[in-house]
């Protein structure tokens, strides 16, 4: 059995998208004539969202130190030397232990280290870059990868060396969706509105939730609303009729709020705005101030394939409820900007990525 090793947490932001290419790479090597098979582990954090996601698919979650240097003086700057240090320390002896094919990460602190230390041992890896500016992360590695991929076309190399655009995973695209019908009755919601979902990412957006709480009434007055907060905000909001509040969704329960929702509210991660592309979903994109997920929404904007809303604008909150009052009142303009995400951002079920990477694994195999 080989082993291939993914690296990424923090958010689920770089691990949606490589749990899709897993499960393309399972369905791949059965229909091999050697029947090859796989065993998977992921490099992540101790205490991030990405953990009941990756176990649920049932890979093996190996815990790294969190060693991010922060933007702003806090303690962390002065321990981040040995948390470090630490890091690679505790990637170096799993790498040695379990001698994995190939390494993939898709961004994210917690792949720098693995990603250093594979590449000491002479292991390959390949690195996919999601977001349109390419993140600190990526660029700390990307010369140490032997293949290099993006979701975005740029015009000069994003990294200095050669890099090649495609199709972003998604890992809903190898499901079978539920119907509209069935999934708002798996809600509890019905016909006689539409269903609004809003989510902030696995670890949720402050400013969307007071955003809701502060125009709940207003929301709910022309639409169903599914809400989710994001882990430990659920505070003190509870379930009312037309308005389905929860902390958090596994894949299960994600399939069915995005086959209910007639428009989704969410910030600019790239597995969140891969989803909505892949299942042509009309969207309003609200990324965190001051983060690359501006440009990700900006491109969105600019493309016509979502509505781009900063949050730290006045009257935020009451901007949000109008405007998505106004599109849910034009069908046309919904569908219209469902197939312009669609047609903007190319993703599949992570068929592209997944390929390379047995590609390599191949390589590295024969090469032993």
């Amino acid at each position: 059995m080989k082993t291939i090793a993914f690296a990424g947490g923090g958010t689920l932001g770089p691990v949606t998208p490589l749990l899709a290419v897993a499960k393309a790479i399972r369905i791949a090597s059965s229909r091999t004539p050697r029947n090859d098979t796989f065993e998977f582990v992921w490099f992540g954090t101790p205490d991030g969202p990405e953990r009941a996601v990756v176990e649920a698919e049932g890979m093996r979650f190996i815990p790294i130190t969190v060693a991010k240097l922060p933007r702003h003086v806090d303690i962390r700057l002065f321990t981040f030397p040995f948390d470090s240090m630490k890091a690679h320390r505790e990637a170096k002896e799993a790498l040695q232990s379990i001698k994995p094919s190939v390494v993939v990460t898709a961004g994210g602190f917690t792949g720098v280290p693995v990603v250093r230390e594979a590449a000491k041992l002479g292991i390959p890896c390949v690195m996919h870059q999601l977001d349109v500016v390419p993140g600190l992360s990526n660029r700390a590695v990307a010369k140490l990868c032997q293949s290099i991929t993006t979701s975005f076309e740029y015009d000069k190399l994003p990294f200095g060396v050669e890099s090649k655009r495609i199709a972003t995973p998604s890992r809903f695209l190898s499901e079978v969706m539920p119907t509209k019908q069935e999934a708002r009755q798996h809600f509890g919601f019905d016909d006689t509105k539409p269903v609004v979902l809003i989510v902030g990412g696995g670890t949720g957006a402050s400013a969307l939730n007071h955003a809701i709480d502060h125009e709940l009434e207003g929301w709910l007055g022309f639409a169903q609303v599914l809400h989710v907060t994001g882990k430990g905000k659920m505070e003190s909001r509870n379930n009312r009729q037309g308005y389905v509040v929860r902390e958090f969704l596994n894949a299960e329960e994600m399939k069915y709020a995005y086959a209910a929702a007639d428009l989704v509210v969410t910030r600019a991660g790239i597995g969140a705005l891969s989803e909505v592309a892949a299942l042509s979903k009309p969207a309003v994109i609200v990324p965190i101030s001051g983060n690359q997920q501006e440009e990700n929404a900006k491109a969105f904007h600019r493309a016509k394939a979502g509505l781009y809303v900063k949050q730290d604008q006045e009257d935020f909150s009451s901007i949000l409820v109008k405007l998505a009052k106004h599109i849910l009142s034009d069908a046309r303009e919904l569908e219209r900007m469902g197939n312009a995400a669609h047609e903007f951002f190319a993703t599949d079920n992570g068929t592209e990525l997944g390929e390379l990477v047995l590609k390599i694994a191949s390589l590295s195999d024969s090469s032993q």
